[in-house]
């Protein structure tokens, strides 16, 4: 892995160095960089200007969809180079191991120039040893033998014969003395002293090539690196360089990129060539900027690509987010490898299931930060299931479910009497609360789903129930209100979700933008009344800049007024947006068809981006409308764009809707003839979405059911998903409305088919059924293993809107069981909807509940609100 880094990382840093390759680390020592840099210096030999101080450059870098860095060189002490435009661009050719830079020096005067350039290679003798170095004229490459300093070999090499070269002490600034440093005598009169070897504890080596470029255009000029573990493998590396030109090996790796987009999930078509080309540049810089490898101990990436805020540390967290992006757009290869590399840093013993916050990429050793924060935890089991759904393949999952059924088991069983999931510090480290975060319990409930689903698969039917319901109970807590005795996170009177409630038991009524993952993974229904008025809130306090959203109110950071920012005020204000809040919102616009507003962001998201599309660091100043320089780029606000643009075409969906969901409501509902007048009653009634698409025919499938018994009666609302029913006795459509429950005691015959035939998943005892050509509404039980009739309901009820698509069902709790059901017993309830289709009854979906039934001064469990 190579690293660029301008002479500045930031503002509040002094240049020492220019633009240029600053690091190298190889795979058998990943900690050590082999290099103190890997720099180039110009003159114009025509106007007699010197380029030679890299410190007085300003430039810039980006990433390409082609694998190549393009780094540009501005302005020089203040002011443009007189008519030249100078850049070095670098392609890390995959599978090989050797970097190729190519300057391209742009005359635009109207007349010739000579510019002389200066390669230069500086290495990093970590040993008190002498080393050497040599030029091979046949290759026309440099050779560094670091072994003395049991290091690598290095060779830096020139595709076209050199004007000159140089093995240096880079010590010696004497330009008389044959082993002068490169950059003395280059600096000093543009030659090198020609230098064939060196014996030294400081080496350097450069060529400079003197190039002759006609007014108005361009010339190119290529040098390479390679690095090998001997002296015959870097001469290797070295001729399979320069068995071809720069120029191809440049083409050589645009075609292998071609291939890695073509192998994965198209493009998303977003209108606009911009957002393409952000959403594939972020991408390669992503690849990039993950640590190569095929062991657990490679795959994962830093925070930033800017080392100078966070150095080189992984968030667990973060770069989780960026693999479940990776997957989605089609890179399972990285994506696996990067789950493979954190299911290998859990903790064990007592910690078993958890993970550290930051974790240092070259040597997987704890970096000591704020501990814990547990969304981690979410991601963890969210993104391995969400691997398997894109690839259809179960292997992951499998090898690592130890590590997965530990990380649920640990969420589940801390589980605390309010039903909330472990406190931590979570995403934003509010070192001074300890807590229970809105952001972290809604990983939690993703999580728990999707390890539900995971085990569900596996065969493991009692821990998926367990799963399930561990979910349910922590989704109930967050959706319970704030001024409930025991505290929820729904701030009833104010219409949004709390940020988080301190472990002093306060509550902290702020408004943080990093909720919006409740609806960007489908915790909260996406289309509920909460998540409106959420949004509608979060961006009218929280807005700025039109598009951008802060992360909460008086965010010091990166401002004049935080102790810890990273670069002094670099945001210019109070509160600055953070782009990844932003994706995250357009993510909810989209859910919710609102594609206007979707597109508004994706613009805006666009122009607060930096060269070549690049997205920012954590935030953008808007005053300044420009990336926060000193954490930029950022991996995982890149990989929120590219899961926004890939839900917003259509590709992918976040949303996890659990297999089974705990429900119980206390509320006396009336099921009217026709159902007419019925609907305002279900305002404050909790429903429970059922899967889209998972129907076999468009015009019945199921899309949410409501639940809830007073004393007498179990009623359910079943909602369509196309909005419409057929009539009563439509003979060309007619559909069927079946409700499967358990004996809660356990006592009654039970079957695990429908009575059309079909797989219930469980045992159940009882079926009340209504056809559409009826108006009979039937109870079934089992009797020889058959479904038999017991004769119409008593008191029961089945009415449809053939204009809503809404159906309801009243069942007498009387009916249910070998015995009344009363407060507190459970069972399990099926929704099937079915059509009959060439005579015979075809069910197409169907919707599973954990029912428990509530008293009337019984605390609710929560679904969803209108």
């Amino acid at each position: 892995m190579a690293i660029w880094k301008a002479a500045k990382l930031n503002d509040a840093e002094t240049a020492v160095k220019g633009p240029r390759i600053d690091e190298l680390h190889y795979a058998d020592d990943w900690e050590t960089n082999q290099i103190k840099d890997w720099s180039g210096f110009f003159r114009d030999e025509t106007a007699s200007v010197k380029y030679n101080d890299g410190t007085k450059f300003d430039s810039e870098a980006y990433f390409d969809e082609e694998g190549v860095l393009r780094a540009d060189y501005l302005k020089y002490n203040g002011s443009y180079p007189s008519n030249l435009e100078l850049s070095r661009d670098y392609v890390m050719v995959p599978h090989e191991k050797f970097i190729v830079a190519r300057y391209a020096l742009k005359n635009n005067s109207g007349s010739s120039k000579t510019v002389n350039v200066l390669d230069m290679l500086h290495v990093n003798n970590t040993s008190g040893s002498s080393i050497g170095a040599s030029y091979d004229g046949t290759r026309k490459a440099l050779v560094v033998n670091m072994s003395a300093a049991s290091q690598y070999y290095l060779a830096l090499g020139a595709f076209a014969t050199p004007t000159g070269y140089q093995s240096a002490d880079d010590t010696v600034t004497n330009t008389a003395d044959a082993k002068a440093s490169p950059w003395v005598t280059f600096d000093n009169n543009g030659t090198l002293k020609n230098n064939g070897s060196v014996t030294a504890q400081d080496i350097s080596v450069g060529f400079n090539q003197s190039v002759s470029v006609a007014g108005g255009t361009t010339e190119y000029v290529y040098f390479y690196l390679a690095l090998g573990e001997d002296a015959t493998e870097v001469n290797a590396v070295a001729d399979t360089a320069r068995a071809h030109t720069g120029d191809y090996w440049f083409t050589q790796t645009a075609d292998d990129y071609d291939d890695w987009f073509a192998n994965a999930k198209p493009v998303p078509s977003l209108g606009d060539s911009d957002l393409t080309a952000l959403y594939k540049n972020n991408l390669v810089m992503i690849k990039n900027a993950i640590r190569p490898g095929t062991s657990t101990g490679d795959g994962a990436m830093p925070a930033t690509t800017n080392p100078a805020t966070y150095s080189y540390k992984v968030w667990t967290r973060d770069s989780a987010t960026t693999a479940v992006a990776l997957d989605a757009a089609g890179f399972a290869d990285e994506g696996e490898r990067y789950w493979r590399w954190l299911a290998a840093r859990q903790l064990t013993g007592g910690d078993a299931g958890k993970f550290n916050t930051t974790i240092n990429v070259w040597t997987n050793a704890r970096v000591e930060f704020i501990e814990p924060e547990h969304d981690i935890l979410g991601w963890f089991l969210y993104g391995v299931y969400r691997h398997g759904l894109e690839t259809g393949d179960n292997t992951l999952r499998d090898d690592i479910w130890t590590q997965l059924k530990a990380t649920a088991d640990y969420i589940m069983n801390n589980i605390d009497a309010d039903g909330y999931g472990p406190q931590d510090f979570s995403i934003w480290e509010d070192l001074d609360n300890y807590g229970i975060y809105a952001y972290t319990q809604a990983l939690y409930v993703a999580g728990l789903e999707a390890a539900a689903k995971m085990a569900a698969a596996k065969g493991l039917g009692t821990l998926a129930d367990n799963y399930n319901g561990a979910a349910s109970t922590i989704k109930t807590a967050i959706n319970r209100d704030d001024t409930a005795s025991d505290v929820g996170l729904w701030n009833w009177s104010e219409g949004y979700y709390d940020k988080s409630i301190r472990y002093d038991g306060t509550l902290s009524t702020m408004e943080d933008a990093s909720g919006l993952i409740l609806f960007t993974l489908g915790v909260i229904d996406p289309h509920s009344s909460r998540t409106a008025s959420t949004v509608d809130r979060f961006e009218a306090d929280l807005g700025s800049d039109t598009y951008g959203l802060a992360r909460f109110g008086n965010d010091t950071y990166y401002s004049g007024d935080s102790y810890f920012s990273p670069a002094g005020d670099e945001a210019l204000e109070i509160s600055p947006s953070w782009p990844q809040m932003s994706a995250w919102n357009a993510i909810t616009h989209v859910y919710n068809n609102e594609s206007t507003e979707a597109a508004n962001i994706f613009n805006w998201f666009k122009h607060r981006t930096a060269a070549g599309w690049m997205v920012t660091g954590e935030a953008v100043s808007d005053v300044s409308e420009k990336p926060i320089v000193s954490t930029a780029s950022e991996p995982v606000t890149a990989a929120a764009f590219v899961l926004a643009a890939l839900t917003k075409t259509g590709a992918i969906d976040m949303r996890i809707v659990p297999d089974e969901s705990n429900a119980g409501a206390y509320k006396a509902l009336t099921v009217s003839a026709g159902t007419t007048g019925d609907w305002p009653q279900y305002q404050y009634v909790p429903y429970y979405l059922d899967a889209a698409g998972d129907s076999s025919d468009g015009d019945i499938a199921i899309r949410k059911v409501y639940a809830a018994n007073d004393g007498t009666n179990l009623v359910l609302r079943i909602d369509n998903e196309s909005g419409s029913l057929p009539g009563f006795n439509d003979p060309s459509k007619l559909f069927q409305v079946s409700v499967y429950a358990e004996d809660f005691t356990s006592t009654d015959a039970t079957k695990n088919t429908s009575i059309n035939g079909t797989a219930l998943g469980r045992n159940m005892a009882y079926l009340f059924k209504r056809d559409s050509d009826s108006n009979n509404f039937n109870k079934y039980t089992v009797s020889g293993g058959n479904w038999t009739s017991a004769g119409t309901v008593s008191g029961g009820q089945v009415e449809w809107d053939t204009a809503t698509g809404r159906i309801e069902v009243k069942i007498p709790l009387s009916a249910i069981g070998h015995s009344t059901p009363g407060s507190n017993d459970w069972f399990r309830l099926k929704v099937v909807l079915s059509k009959k289709v060439s005579g015979t009854w075809t069910d197409l979906d169907a919707f599973a509940n954990h029912y428990r039934v509530t008293g009337s001064s019984t605390a609710w469990l929560f679904g969803d609100f209108e």
